[in-house]
Order: C-alpha cells, then structure tokens, then sequence
C-alpha cells in the first residue's frame, strides 16, 4: 500500500476509442505492452480472468478478446491494469448477437501473483472517457484519486405537437388533460402497439398542422370543444412510428408555442 500512495499520475496523454478503451499503440511501449500482456496471462493461467478465443462454425460465431482500458506504471513497471474481456456471439443464420461486457482491475501480488477485482460495469467506461492521463482510472479504483464519470451525450430531435389550451393558458394533452409545462421534459418508456411514451405528430411543421385541420391527428370526439395550439417540441430516447405518421418516444417536453389551430367543419 506504501508503493501505491507514493505513485503520481503518470503525466503522459492517452487517446481513446469511441467506447473509451486505450489505443495502446499511441501510448505505451512496446515493453509496457509485453508487461500488460503477461500480467493478464497470469490472471488467466490463475483461472481469475476468462481467456481469450475464437470459435466459429456453420451456424454460429463466438469470441472472447480482452481491451485496455488503463495502465498503471511506477520506474516502467506495470503495476496494475484495467481491462475489460468482451465476449460476442452470432448467429450466422438468424442474424442474432449477444454481447456480454466485464471489467476486471488486475494488480501485480508478492511472489510474482496477481490480484483480480471486477469492476462495476456501468460506470468504467464512462470515467474512462473522462481520464485523460495514463494510470488516472486504475488509481481511481485503487481509492487513490477519484474520476467521475462522464456525462452522456443524448441525441435529441425536433418535432411538432398538437396540445390543448386551457382558458387560464395551460398547455394540457387533449387525450388525458395531463400538463406539459413548457421546457420540462416529461419521460414515459415508449412501447410497441401504442403501449405507452408521449406522441407527437410529424417531423414537419405544415404537415402537423394541415392534418390536424383536416381531423386526422385526433378523432373530433377528442377536439370537440377544445383550443388547440401547435407547438414546436424536442424529443429523445426510443422511438416507435406508426404508419399514420404519428411517433411515440420516452421523452418529450414543448419548446414553443407556434400558432393556433382550427379544425375545419366538415359539415359544409
């Protein structure tokens, strides 16, 4: 534990791939690489990491591999290793895969052992991606200088909703009366067969509001009585379409208010 306190970050830059894995040809010699080998194939020969492997037949497809995440060195020698082992299957048949995802915090022991740690999985490749120094993540995991995670990017798109309009000026739905206050997100999983999420009508402005006109985008039973506002909204997460043109997605919150909306009487 002494040598461990005494280790600094090591200074060097890391460059990373999109999942926040190493690109160790860019940042450690070729003995720091040799180390980093044999300290995994030590874990494994102590049955404490799965090994490595490629299997393929007529039907189906399966391997193993073992990914960098992390380096930590002290006077060239490796110390310690974040990896994750990576196990991918197929079938070749039916198109199906299955991804399985561990990290493990291997460290070197007394008598030339090794100490394996699983890592929790939902978190390391997050703080990987916000640690920008060789060593910073495993020594975040030795307790010795913490790494937050890092922030997701969520996409997010742009789409148009027909709500109603309260006379004391609250955007309600016109389905379920429920509230949409303007630029909080409201969040409800989105299923298949109108399960669930929140709808909104089209991707194109003049489209949501011609059809809403025309009384496609609700039945006139549910518009009858009702003031009806088009509005601009931004929506993420996932998306069901239907063949109307109508989508539902888990999380939807009203931008702006664009213009009001009559249906046309088709009693004329």
């Amino acid at each position: 534990m002494t040598l461990l306190n005494s280790l600094t970050t090591n200074s060097r830059p890391v460059t990373r791939n999109e999942y926040g894995g190493l690109q160790i040809q860019t940042c450690l010699s070729a003995d720091e690489n040799n180390a980093v080998r044999s300290l995994l194939s030590r874990a494994v020969n102590a049955d404490l990491l799965p090994e490595p492997y490629v299997e393929r037949s007529k039907r189906e497809f399966e391997s193993l591999n073992h990914h960098i995440y992390d380096v930590l060195t002290s006077e060239d020698t490796v110390i310690a290793v974040v990896v994750l082992a990576l196990s991918y299957w197929k079938d070749l048949r039916k198109e199906r895969t299955r991804i399985q995802k561990t990290y493990f915090l291997i460290q070197c022991a007394c008598d030339d052992g090794v100490k394996v740690t699983e890592l929790d999985g939902r978190t390391c490749a997050k703080r990987a991606k916000n640690a920008p120094a060789l060593g910073q993540l495993t020594r975040h995991y030795l307790g010795l200088e913490p790494v937050k995670c890092a922030t997701p990017y969520v996409e997010t798109r742009i789409g148009y909703k027909v709500v109603a309009k309260t006379p004391e000026g609250t955007l309600v739905s016109a389905f379920d009366g429920s509230v949409y206050k303007p630029d909080v997100w409201r969040s409800e999983a989105a299923q298949d067969d109108h399960g669930g999420g929140f709808y909104y009508y089209y991707e194109s402005e003049n489209l949501a509001r011609e059809t809403t006109r025309q009384g496609v985008t609700f039945a006139r039973c549910v518009s009858q009585g009702k003031a009806l506002v088009l509005c601009a909204v931004e929506v993420s997460g996932r998306m069901v379409g239907y063949d109307s043109g109508k989508r539902a997605v888990s999380r939807l919150r009203i931008l702006e208010e664009l213009e009001v909306v009559e249906i046309e009487d088709d009693s004329k």
